[in-house]
């Protein structure tokens, strides 16, 4: 609630007084501080936190990457995914839709880890429970970008909403591959 109201001092002093903390907690307190953009405080909360999960790393992640700290976001994501936690595709999209949106094409694929890879990255949004604009534009413009304009555009057309940049995507797309 605090958080909400955007007093983050109180928040922190309510959870300072909590007698027993569960991961629940911790989660709660690593959200509002990502939310409020205040990512010292949460990555000092994060190092602190006797456990984690796959909540506690997508917050980092995602945290990070709507900051603007791409490089950041893919840190955490890379040791998400070396450590035994596991992740989902909220893990991935995190990162994928949010420097997609900054247009950081080349830091997608290390994320991806599969320069130009397009069947990985296919799996994986197709695994996805819930997909917005962004992550169907992002990989709209993996296949034009790579050259595939018929898939590019096969899922452009399945696109409910599309926006300035999933347009753009196609444009260029069949530009480049003439």
């Amino acid at each position: 609630m605090y958080f909400k109201c955007g007093d983050e001092v109180d928040a922190r002093k309510v959870f300072d007084k909590m007698f027993v903390r569960n991961l629940y907690s911790w989660n709660n307190m690593l959200s509002g501080y990502a939310k409020m953009r205040n990512l010292k405080e949460a990555r000092n909360l994060f190092e602190k936190m006797p456990e984690r999960d796959v909540v506690s790393w997508n917050t980092m992640v995602i945290g990070y990457a709507q900051n603007g700290d791409c490089d950041e976001a893919l840190r955490f994501y890379r040791e998400l995914r070396r450590s035994s936690v596991g992740f989902n595709e909220f893990s991935f999209a995190g990162v994928l839709t949010v420097c997609g949106k900054m247009g950081e094409w080349e830091l997608i694929r290390q994320g991806h880890g599969q320069c130009g890879e397009m069947a990985d990255a296919r799996r994986l949004f197709d695994e996805m429970a819930v997909r917005d604009v962004l992550a169907w534009t992002t990989l709209v413009s993996g296949y034009a970008k790579w050259g595939d304009m018929k898939s590019a555009s096969e899922l452009f057309d399945r696109m409910l909403e599309k926006n300035p940049v999933s347009w753009t995507s196609m444009i260029s797309g069949y530009a480049r591959n003439g």
